[in-house]
């Protein structure tokens, strides 16, 4: 709904063309008195359309999508349209003066599903789609040159250190191939600029309406990320669902059963050095050669770790079942992500 003073601006200005001139929204509730209209179909942008002693045209601004005015010859259309360029000149919206405002606006879930529709047919954005938000977050002025938008997709500033990529899935096959474009286009922001940015990856939507979901994920995927998975840039909401468990988790029931494993007892054996053999092992699948090459030490010398562990808490993490539980234990003892209050 229009601001009031504006609307009664606008009111006032039409009563001065001295024609009977109605406003009307997109589900075709008078705004200017009146009943409820069906509102008439457009064959054709920017063509009026006759019916049951009216003449209606359409606006370019979202809160007055439609005018009608009384008659149906040349005269009748020129007060329509006059009053439709008066209601453009005094309302349009800030949320629809471009593009980007209207994909920010959907990004924030700001718009109404039927206010978004209209908006997106207006600037040329197919309202249907497979797509995905990709949250680049950094220097947005210096990753936004070094990311190039393919056909169908959409780059948005959100503010000066948030910019997200609307990637097109028509050709993506699945959430890895997001990782691969995120991973492939942070390494070569650090390259050529020096910038480290961090990316979170939404859930897909199939709507542009859908798109405030796959917005609130990538940044439910950088907080739980930049948590559990520190030595990482690049999260993707759709693999962390570990993560995203034991994230809802209260705080003190996640301590009480961290606290099995890491205590007083075991302070001594799980070292620095010790977590960071651990945390190899587990990105090595479980490989003793894999690790023990990767951390330049001797397989042998690996395996006397591992011994260490089990003989100490009774968890061998050479084992699928011992290394999940204790992988578990371990992620519970992080504090809980602070969901983000209000979204860029």
């Amino acid at each position: 709904m229009p601001e009031k003073h504006v609307m009664e601006q606008l009111l006032t200005m039409l009563r001065g063309l001295r024609a009977e001139i109605r406003l009307y929204d997109a589900e075709g509730e008078c705004l200017s008195g009146g009943d409820k209209e069906t509102i008439p179909t457009f064959p054709q942008a920017g063509m009026a359309v006759t019916r049951d002693g009216w003449t209606w045209v359409r606006t370019m601004v979202a809160s007055i999508p439609y005018v009608r005015a009384a008659g149906e010859d040349a005269a009748a259309e020129d007060r329509a349209r006059l009053a439709a360029a008066l209601a453009e000149s005094l309302m349009r919206e800030p949320t629809a003066g471009n593009r980007d405002d209207v994909l920010r606006g959907a990004l924030r879930e700001e718009l109404p599903e039927p206010e978004l529709v209209t908006l997106a047919a207006e600037y040329g954005i197919a309202p249907e789609g497979d797509r995905c938000a990709m949250l680049f977050h950094g220097n947005a002025e210096v990753i936004r040159e070094m990311i190039a938008v393919g056909e169908g997709d959409y780059l948005v500033e959100m503010d000066r250190h948030a910019l997200v990529l609307i990637k097109s899935m028509w050709n993506i096959e699945g959430y890895d191939d997001l990782i691969q474009l995120a991973a492939a286009i942070e390494q070569t922001v650090m390259a050529e600029t020096g910038e480290h940015p961090l990316v979170g990856i939404g859930e897909c939507a199939s709507t542009l309406f859908g798109l405030g979901v796959s917005y609130r994920t990538a940044w439910r995927a950088l907080e739980i990320g930049r948590v559990y998975r520190p030595d990482e840039d690049v999260f993707s909401y759709h693999s962390l669902v570990l993560e995203r468990f034991l994230s809802e988790l209260p705080q003190d029931l996640g301590r009480r059963y961290h606290a099995i494993l890491f205590n007083r007892k075991t302070q001594r054996l799980f070292s620095d050095e010790m977590l960071q053999t651990i945390d190899m092992f587990f990105r090595k699948d479980l490989n003793l050669s894999d690790t023990a090459r990767q951390l330049y030490i001797h397989r042998n010398t690996l395996v006397y770790r591992l011994d260490k562990i089990q003989r100490q808490t009774g968890l061998d993490l050479r084992k699928f079942d011992d290394a999940i539980t204790f992988k578990t234990l371990l992620l519970l003892g992080k504090p809980v992500p602070e969901r983000t209050a209000g979204l860029r």
